[in-house]
């Protein structure tokens, strides 16, 4: 929300790069600018199109835990506050037409180009999330109390689906959750690198449990726990000191149809034995991956690559946040795997390099993209 109000900020939302030229100081960036199908210098993001609108779809940034309509803000602290139609659900009955007091409602609008020049570019296309219905034997997609984590965050969050309610998705209240960690990473069929955020994640995820619930059970099933940060292993270590229990094991998800719970299966480290243990929840720790606008932004600028996919960075140690093209920066999940200081850090470089070039080349008028 800052950032949206800084006079030196411009952000140029709903739009796609399709195109790069120049060189450090001097790139010309191609824009494909959407269309919005609302006149954003218009509307005022009272929203009384929302509220007449007949059509309901689940919503992406919940997740799909919650329903949206066709016309729509995706979240309530979106910068800008205005609305966007989803023409592909639309049905063009025109009551958001007959709504809107202020005619910010245009069904005629059309995609077009336009050219920046800028000084420099930071690429933060970030990552997506493994999706865990390529691995059966945790029933994700099949049982509906099986979650993945970004789910669960939605779970929790008071602006969610369930207002911070402690609920599953077929609202029974929780009161015992087992997180899987490692779900599509450190897995040679498919993401063999660490994914970095996830163990500490399940760590927090357990602690809003058990505040949440007093009482609750929190089962954690991991592989190897890796507490990387200041404060992460303290953390680690009250959270067991506190009654959540950490096994190290890959477990398999069942399901109890009676009850729709789902049942862990797994083998007990300590005595070796095959165990089953019913939970409210499963939460799979998916881990991150390359994203689709992160493979195409590298094609256009022409930046290599690394063997995971991510693009890479110019060196590993000295040369994190910058790119083998002059002028290129990278910064936060699109480089590789990063919990939320780790991005802020990142970014900070990033954006410092780019203060040195614009300087260095005299191009202070330019805007960096």
């Amino acid at each position: 929300m800052e950032a949206a109000k800084h006079e030196n900020i411009k952000l140029v939302t709903n739009t796609e790069v399709i195109g790069v030229d120049g060189e450090a100081g001097h790139f010309t960036v191609t824009l494909r600018r959407n269309p919005w199908y609302v006149d954003i210098e218009r509307c005022n993001g009272c929203g009384a199109c929302v509220d007449v609108c007949p059509i309901v779809v689940p919503h992406e940034w919940d997740m799909n835990l919650k329903p949206r309509k066709a016309i729509y803000a995706m979240f309530a602290q979106a910068a800008p506050l205005k609305y966007v139609i989803d023409r592909e659900r639309c049905v063009e009955c025109g009551l958001c037409m007959q709504a809107c007091g202020l005619d910010a409602i245009d069904l005629s609008q059309e995609p077009y180009e336009e050219r920046l020049e800028v000084g420099a570019i930071v690429v933060a296309t970030g990552g997506q999330v493994f999706d865990p219905s390529a691995i059966p034997r945790y029933g994700y997609g099949r049982q509906e109390n099986v979650v993945t984590n970004m789910e669960f965050e939605r779970i929790c969050n008071a602006a969610g689906p369930t207002e911070g309610e402690l609920v599953r998705p077929d609202g029974k209240h929780i009161r015992s959750v087992a997180f899987v960690q490692c779900v599509g990473s450190r897995d040679v069929n498919h993401n063999p690198w660490c994914s970095f955020f996830c163990c500490m994640a399940a760590v927090k995820g357990g602690r809003l449990v058990m505040e949440h619930a007093p009482g609750a059970e929190v089962l954690v099933f991991y592989n190897d726990l890796r507490a990387c940060g200041k404060g992460f292993e303290e953390l680690y270590r009250r959270s067991v000191e506190e009654g959540m229990r950490f096994i190290r094991s890959i477990p398999t998800v069942y399901e109890n149809r009676t009850r729709n719970d789902p049942i862990i299966v797994y083998e007990d480290p300590e005595t070796g034995r095959i165990e089953r243990k019913e939970v409210d929840l499963v939460v799979l720790a998916c881990g991150l991956q390359p994203s689709p606008a992160g493979r195409s932004l590298r094609g256009l600028l022409g930046l290599p690559r690394d063997g995971y996919g991510f693009i890479r960075e110019a060196h590993p140690v000295d040369g994190l946040c910058e790119t083998p093209r002059e002028g290129v920066f990278i910064a936060g999940v699109c480089q590789g795997p990063k919990d939320i200081p780790d991005c802020v850090t990142h970014g900070s470089a990033a954006a410092a390099k780019v203060g040195i070039i614009l300087s260095g080349k005299g191009t202070e008028s330019c805007s960096d993209a």
